[in-house]
């Protein structure tokens, strides 16, 4: 009648192209990674540039009205 297919993980195709490595260790070949780490810098780069995104970097102290 009808079996029961006990599949065990390891041994089943998972579509991945036939690497089995986690995908934390395969991640630099994805596109999206790229894109995130290049956004990141960019943003790091504004932030310093930028003077902690300070609206008047470095500006003087204003004199107190007598």
């Amino acid at each position: 009648m009808s079996e029961m297919k006990h599949g065990h993980p390891h041994t089943e195709f998972r579509g991945e192209g036939g690497d089995h490595r986690p995908y934390w260790q395969r991640v630099h070949h994805d596109w999206k990674f790229w894109v995130a780490l290049l956004l990141m810098l960019v943003a790091m780069a504004v932030y310093v540039r930028s003077n902690n995104l300070s609206l008047r970097p470095n500006a003087p102290a204003q004199q107190p009205i007598p």
